[in-house]
């Protein structure tokens, strides 16, 4: 799913132009940018929980090379998922079959 198919799909809902759900999504993702650039936590209910946190500082290697490569101390982001959407992620598991059953 791409930023068009969020914007269609909250047009559907709210049933609202396409133009004005695009304001509205983009104005939901800028504040997530702004919330996470100053480090605070985002928590959606239901969703998941984006968390700001630092990273080490560390060495790394250049593959091409096999120079070893300073990595500086910065912050990443994490996704932890909410309750319901574990509960959602495994229930609608797809098994995986063998390909006896398609023959």
């Amino acid at each position: 799913m791409i930023k068009m198919d969020i914007i269609n799909e909250v047009s559907k809902a709210a049933d609202i132009t396409k133009v004005k759900a695009e304001v509205a999504v983009e104005a939901v993702l800028d504040a997530m940018k702004t919330a996470m650039m100053s480090g605070e936590r985002i928590e959606l209910r239901g969703f998941g929980v984006f968390l700001v946190r630092p990273r080490k500082r560390g060495i790394g290697r250049n593959p091409r090379t096999g120079k070893e490569v300073r990595i500086p101390p910065g912050r990443t982001i994490r996704f932890k998922p909410g309750k319901d959407l574990q509960n959602l992620s495994q229930q609608e598991a797809i098994p995986v079959s063998s390909g006896a059953e398609l023959a």
